[in-house]
């Protein structure tokens, strides 16, 4: 039944069928024209057949018709513009120079409003690697400008809706992603908000009421992504199961949303850290209360400092990840008691690798000693595989390659030993003092970026353990307000250094996004330096 409903005017024909009813029809085409979307979208709701996210970018197409009504609009507004500007304006009062003036401005308006709906509609339609909803979904990966095709972008939350969506109204919400007007990660949202208003308008023939319906999500970078619903109780739902999925996150309704959205950078700051703080302790009560009530006694889990935990939950392992992705590297394995067994292989260990935000599983082979089957996978397929693995499940390993255990992520098959870490953080306060850290958390580095902005701090000097990734920020004196900021950039057979005058804002964003690869010395605004 779902394949015959996913057969209606399925693209590139419904644009056939559109175009050839304007030719004919002209004007008369645009009802006609919009019951055939009705019907096809009540045959296809999702957009299954070709694609959820490639489908919510061709109904852009529908745009035109819009556009088309307010170009119209704003020719006739020019029109009667024209017509009244030539008239003798002798006994005009107020009210006709404010209609002059209302169709002088709102002309132009209009026009400006109808070209862009018009190149919107073209773009998201037949261009879908410059849509609106591609670029969502690319900036919310951990290197948008390293993103893949927007083929791979879509794919990635369509596999995630196909196998876990909850659908409420236009808002499909899966296991990692939210797709309505726009595409969410769950893990990001952090504010979630219902509108539901009603507005009402005097007129001349009485009052006109309106009611908007809306679910505005806000993210960690502060993006809002604006959902419009036609039914309170979907618009409700959906409100209530991101809110199960992302606990921490603020609720509020109607004006709430903007209050929330333009707090300033130190609330932002002081939000986040609380989000975090929730967030760790909801996760350490899950694994506590897992661990009482029994974790898995068949599987250790070895540490890269050598720290060894008998018990095992799936919570814990969930953690110990979640903690290697937020850092950007770190490694752990999980040894069963006995080996893994599957057609033609028997496996004795689990070797998780993060490194640079990439995810690295090795399956360590019992029948030859030192080596593994390795392969590179996203977020969700590493989590799919972890939790087959408590099950002595182990994955098909047919496009897997033999790689040494030592480095699960070595390109050329090479031996490389742990290194022990060097990682630092050096902060020289205002008053002179100094302290050193070879042990720190994320959180504490985004302390330390505010406090080069807020002045606790003249110096920061962070030492990452991987890539040779080292930044120094040294506040200015009164004379120039600006941070000097030094940084590595590993380019060929040797290390290259940059150094560049910041703003203090700029600077900490440097401070706290540099080590994640979310910045990149070299540009116009840095100097290269020898060391």
């Amino acid at each position: 039944m779902e394949e015959k409903k996913g057969r209606f005017l399925r693209w590139p024909w419904n644009v056939v069928v559109y175009v050839l009813l304007a030719l004919v029809l002209r004007i008369f085409a645009v009802p006609v024209i919009l019951i055939l979307i009705w019907i096809q979208r009540k045959n296809n709701p999702h957009g299954i057949s070709e694609g959820y996210c490639l489908s919510r970018t061709r109904k852009r197409l529908t745009w035109l018709i819009w556009a088309f009504l307010v170009l119209m609009i704003s020719v006739a507004l020019f029109c009667t513009f024209k017509v009244w500007l030539e008239q003798d304006q002798t006994y005009w009062e107020t009210m006709d120079y404010v209609k002059l003036a209302v169709c002088g401005i709102g002309g132009p308006l209009l026009l400006i409003g109808g070209l862009y709906l018009g190149y919107t509609a073209v773009r998201d339609t037949f261009f879908p690697a410059k849509s609106a909803l591609a670029q969502s979904i690319r900036n919310q990966l951990p290197y948008p400008d390293a993103s893949p095709p927007v083929d791979e972008l879509f794919a990635m939350v369509d596999k995630d809706l196909m196998e876990n969506a909850q659908w409420f109204g236009p808002v499909g919400i899966g296991q990692e992603w939210v797709l309505g007007d726009g595409a969410n990660k769950i893990d990001r949202i952090r504010g979630i908000f219902v509108v539901n208003e009603i507005h009402q308008h005097h007129t001349q023939t009485g009052i006109r009421t309106s009611r908007n319906m809306e679910l505005v999500l806000i993210d960690d970078r502060w993006q809002r992504t604006v959902t419009s619903f036609n039914n309170l109780k979907d618009l409700q739902a959906a409100a209530d199961c991101l809110a199960l999925r992302v606990p921490e996150a603020l609720r509020g309704v109607n004006s709430a949303n903007m209050d929330f959205w333009t707090m300033d950078e130190v609330a932002r700051a002081n939000f986040e850290r609380e989000f975090r703080q929730k967030k760790n302790r909801r996760a350490s009560e899950r694994i506590q209360r897992e661990a009482l009530d029994g974790g898995s006694q068949d599987m250790i889990l070895r540490q890269t400092d050598g720290q060894v935990t008998s018990r095992v939950t799936e919570a814990l392992v969930d953690a110990q990840l979640h903690s290697c992705m937020e850092q950007g590297e770190g490694r752990f394995i999980l040894t069963p008691s006995h080996p893994v067994e599957t057609e033609g292989y028997s496996f004795q260990a689990l070797h998780v690798s993060v490194s640079e935000g990439t995810i690295w599983l090795l399956l360590e082979l019992q029948n030859q000693p030192g080596y593994g089957m390795a392969k590179a996978l996203d977020e969700r397929d590493v989590r799919r595989i972890l939790s087959g693995w408590f099950r002595r499940e182990a994955p098909d390993t047919v496009s897997w390659e033999l790689r040494r255990v030592d480095t699960p992520d070595n390109q050329q098959g090479t031996t490389v030993q742990v290194q022990q870490s060097h990682t630092r953080l050096s902060l020289v306060y205002a008053s002179g003092a100094a302290e050193n850290h070879t042990t720190f958390t994320k959180e504490d580095v985004q302390i330390a970026a505010e406090g080069i902005v807020n002045g606790t701090y003249q110096l920061v000097d962070l030492t990452h353990s991987v890539g040779y990734l080292w930044i120094r920020v040294t506040v200015g004196d009164k004379m120039d307000m600006r941070c000097t900021v030094e940084a590595t950039k590993p380019g060929g057979e040797k290390l290259e250094f940059y150094k560049a005058k910041l703003p203090p804002k700029e600077a900490a964003a440097w401070l706290t996004g540099y080590p994640y690869g979310r910045f990149l010395p070299g540009g116009r605004d840095w100097k290269q330096i020898k060391k």
